[in-house]
C-alpha cells in the first residue's frame, strides 16, 4: 500500500454550546488551501469528542450550529477535486453526547463509579469515557460506520481513543468479557491484557466490516499504542487489523522529543506502512493561535522521514471553518522539502546495527521502563549507532549486538531467542534486572551471573579500572538509582567497582547537603562485569541517564560498546547533538544527518527554534564509502586533511549518497 507522506490530522472538537459552525467555511479555498500547502491527505472528521456528527445523520447527533448542512460531505468533495485523499475521523472511547444520552455505555470502576479524564477535579471539562466492548454501544457505532461508507467516497477510517481509562472497566458487559477469558483480578498486569483482548476484539469486528464494505479503504485505530516485550499484548495484538501505523506524538505535549525515535524504531520493523504524527501547535492539541517554529517541525519531520515513515501533522480547524494561515504557511514550507526529499528515500530500507529488546512488560510502572527506553535510544543517536526496538516476535537477524534495556522480563519465547543469538556468536549488553523472567527468577543461565537482591546503601559510587576506561578510572563518579547485587562468576572480569557510601541518608542520619560520599575501599558486589561477548551493568543506567543526565552512565556504555562492536560506523567524531540516520538503497548507502537542538524554554516544554549547521565538521566512514555527494549535487564531499569528509556548512538537514557502498 502506498500511504500519502504529507498529511494533515484536521481536529474538530467543537462544544454545541457555539453557534457559528462553519460560518466562514468556503470549501474550494479549504481545499485549494491544502493543495498550497503540498499536503496529499487529509484527515477529516466525522464526530468529535462533544460527540457532535458533522454531517446529516440519522445514527448520532449533528452540530446544532449547522442546521442540517453537510460540512464532511462538502469537505470529501472539495479535496478530492484536488486529489487530496482524505480518510475520516471518528471517535470512540471519549463522545459526551452518548454518555450523556446512554450512561449505561460508560465506563465503570470497579467501585462502581464512572470513569473519566481529569477525574477528581483537576482539570475542568473531563472526557467521559465508554465502554467499547457494550454491545449496544458497538452496534451504535456500526450504524454509524454503515451510514458513512454508503453516503461517501470513503478513503479510510481513523478510530480514535480505543483504550479503557486505568482501572475500567468494570460494567456488567465488560465483567462478562472478563469472566469469558479470565481476566477477573484487579491487577496491572491482568489490565493490560483485558484490555489487549478487547481491543482485539472491537478492531477485529470492525476491520472485517469495513473491509467487507470497502476493500481499499485505510484503517487504523488510535490508542495509547503501548508495545511490549510479550508480542501477544498492545499495539502488535490490534496490527492485522491496522492497513498502517500512525504514531501520535506532539514533542511539545506530554509526550516530549525523545518519546518518538523509540516508537518509530520498533513500528519500522513491522512491516507496514507507517506515519509520524507530531503537531503545529506550540503545546498541545487544540492550542489555538499556537504555532512552533518552522526550525521545530522540519526536525520532526525530516525525523519519521529518515526513519522510513511518512508525516501527518496535526491542526483543529477553527469553529467558523477558516484554516488558520499562518498554520499552513508553516506546514507548506516544510513538506515542500519533505516532497523534495521523498525520491531520495524511495526503495530505502533500514540498516539497524544494534536491536533494543522492549523493556515493557504488563503490570509493569511503563514511566519507569519508558524512561529507560528512552535513555537508551538517546544514548545510541547521541553516539551515532543506529537502532531498532523488538519484542519477541521480532528479526534478530544481521544485528552486531542485543541491548536488554534495565527491566527487561524474559518471556518463555524470548528465552531460547536470546540463548540461539548469543550461542552464535552475538553479543549482549543487560542492565539492572533485564534477564530475568516474571517470576522474578534469573532466566538468562547461559550467563554466568547470579544476585544477591538489591543495594542497602545508595547513590553508590562507580570506580572503574583504568584498563576499561581511563577518563572515568580517575575518579568515583555518583550513580544516583538504586542497583542490584551481582556476583560474577566463572570467567567473568569486573570492568567497574562499585563503592558505597559510608551509610544511607536520613533525616537522622546525614552528612553534607546531599548524598553521603564514597568509602575507601571498593564493595563485594560490582557495578560492571564483562564475559564472554556480553557486558552486564548492575545498575539502571538507561533510566539513570534519562532522569539525571549522568554523562558516566552513557560513557561508560559507550566504552561497552565499542568493547563489543567497535566503533559507530556512520557518524563517530561527530557531535553529539547531530542525528546520524543510514539507510541501504540498492547497492548505495543514503545518510541523514539531523542538526537541531531542542533547548528547554519553558518548565515542562522543549522548543527548536533556529537550524545549527554543519561548519567544521568531519563525517567519519568506513573504508568502502566512496564517492560521497550531497543529494542532488554533482560534486563529491572533500577529503579533510585528517581523514574523513568535510561537510559543508549547510543548515539543519544535509542528504548524503553514497554510491557503491554494497558493492561486492
Amino acid at each position: 500500500m502506498n500511504l500519502p507522506q504529507r498529511q494533515v490530522h484536521l481536529d474538530f472538537h467543537t462544544s454545541p454550546w457555539i453557534p457559528d459552525v462553519a460560518s466562514e467555511f468556503d470549501a474550494q479555498e479549504f481545499a485549494r488551501t491544502f493543495r498550497k500547502a503540498n499536503v496529499d491527505s487529509v484527515t477529516i472528521f466525522a464526530k468529535c469528542h462533544h460527540g457532535m456528527s458533522y454531517y446529516p445523520t440519522k445514527v448520532g447527533t449533528m452540530h446544532p450550529a449547522l442546521k442540517g448542512r453537510d460540512l464532511m460531505g462538502e469537505m470529501i468533495e472539495a479535496l478530492h477535486r484536488e486529489g487530496i485523499r482524505c480518510p475520516i475521523y471518528t471517535t470512540v472511547g471519549w463522545e459526551e453526547d452518548a454518555a450523556h444520552r446512554f450512561p449505561a455505555w460508560r465506563q465503570l470502576r470497579k467501585d462502581g463509579t464512572f470513569a473519566s479524564v481529569n477525574a477528581g477535579g483537576k482539570a475542568p471539562g473531563p472526557w467521559k469515557f465508554l465502554n467499547f466492548l457494550h454491545s449496544d454501544y458497538q452496534d451504535y457505532i456500526e450504524a454509524h460506520v454503515r451510514e458513512i461508507l454508503s453516503g461517501y467516497e470513503v478513503d479510510g477510517l481513523f478510530f480514535d481513543i480505543l483504550f479503557f481509562a486505568e482501572d475500567a472497566c468494570w460494567s456488567d458487559e465488560a465483567l462478562a468479557f472478563r469472566r469469558q477469558y479470565g481476566f477477573l483480578n484487579s491487577d496491572p498486569e491482568t489490565q493490560v491484557k483485558f484490555e489487549s483482548a478487547a481491543q482485539a476484539v472491537f478492531s477485529n469486528r470492525f476491520s472485517t466490516l469495513i473491509r467487507g464494505l470497502n476493500p481499499q479503504a485505510t484503517i487504523f485505530y488510535n490508542s495509547s499504542n503501548r508495545p511490549f516485550v510479550d508480542s501477544a499484548y498492545g499495539a502488535r495484538r490490534r496490527l492485522p487489523a491496522c492497513s498502517h501505523f500512525e504514531i501520535e506524538s506532539l514533542p511539545s505535549g506530554f509526550w516530549g522529543y525523545q518519546h518518538f525515535p523509540r516508537l518509530a524504531r520498533l513500528v519500522s520493523r513491522w512491516g507496514v506502512p507507517w506515519v509520524g504524527q507530531t503537531g503545529r501547535f506550540q503545546k498541545m492539541w487544540g492550542d489555538f493561535g499556537g504555532i512552533k517554529p518552522q526550525a521545530a517541525l522540519e526536525y520532526e519531520c525530516f525525523r519519521a522521514q529518515a526513519l522510513g515513515g511518512g508525516n501527518s501533522v496535526g491542526d483543529q480547524l477553527p469553529p467558523r471553518g477558516k484554516l488558520d494561515p499562518a498554520a499552513y504557511q508553516l506546514i507548506g514550507a516544510v513538506y515542500v522539502q519533505c516532497a523534495a526529499a521523498e525520491s531520495f528515500y524511495q526503495g530505502s530500507e533500514p540498516l539497524p546495527q544494534v536491536g533494543i529488546i522492549c523493556p515493557h512488560y504488563p503490570g509493569q510502572d511503563e514511566t519507569i521502563s519508558g524512561k529507560s527506553e528512552e535513555g537508551l535510544v538517546q544514548m545510541c543517536e547521541e553516539t551515532h549507532y543506529e537502532s531498532v526496538i523488538l519484542d519477541d516476535a521480532g528479526n534478530l537477524a544481521d544485528l552486531d549486538l542485543l541491548i536488554l534495556p534495565d527491566s527487561v522480563v524474559i518471556t518463555p519465547k524470548l528465552k531460547p531467542v536470546l540463548a540461539s543469538y548469543h550461542q552464535k556468536g552475538g553479543r549482549l549488553i543487560l542492565s539492572h534486572r533485564s534477564g530475568f523472567d516474571a517470576e522474578g527468577k534469573w532466566a538468562l543461565d547461559f550467563l554466568p551471573l547470579s544476585f544477591a537482591g538489591a543495594t542497602d546503601k545508595y547513590p553508590t559510587y562507580w570506580r572503574a579500572r583504568a584498563a576499561f576506561d581511563p577518563v572515568l578510572s580517575v575518579s568515583d563518579r555518583v550513580f544516583y538509582q538504586q542497583g542490584l547485587n551481582v556476583i560474577a562468576g566463572k570467567d567473568t572480569e569486573v570492568l567497574v567497582d562499585r563503592i558505597p557510601p559510608y551509610f544511607m541518608r536520613t533525616d537522622l542520619h546525614f552528612s553534607s547537603h546531599f548524598q553521603t560520599p564514597p568509602v575507601a575501599d571498593p564493595d563485594r558486589y560490582p557495578a560492571v562485569v564483562a564475559g564472554d561477548r556480553f557486558v552486564y551493568f548492575a545498575d539502571p543506567i538507561f533510566r539513570e541517564y534519562r532522569q539525571a543526565g549522568n554523562l558516566a552512565a552513557r560513557d561508560g556504555w559507550k566504552r561497552a560498546m565499542e568493547r563489543l562492536i567497535g566503533v559507530a560506523p556512520f557518524g563517530t567524531g561527530l557531535p553529539t547533538t547531530v542525528l546520524s540516520v543510514p539507510r541501504r538503497r540498492g547497492t548505495d548507502l543514503i545518510l541523514t544527518l539531523l542538526h537541531y537542538i531542542p533547548l528547554r524554554k519553558a518548565l515542562d516544554i522543549d522548543v527548536i527554534e533556529e537550524r545549527m549547521n554543519f561548519a567544521g565538521q568531519i563525517l567519519h566512514l568506513p573504508p568502502s564509502a566512496k564517492r560521497v555527494r550531497v543529494f542532488g549535487q554533482k560534486e563529491t564531499l572533500p577529503v579533510a586533511p585528517s581523514g574523513g569528509y568535510q561537510l559543508p556548512p549547510s543548515p539543519g538537514r544535509l542528504l548524503l549518497e553514497i554510491s557503491g557502498f554494497f558493492q561486492a
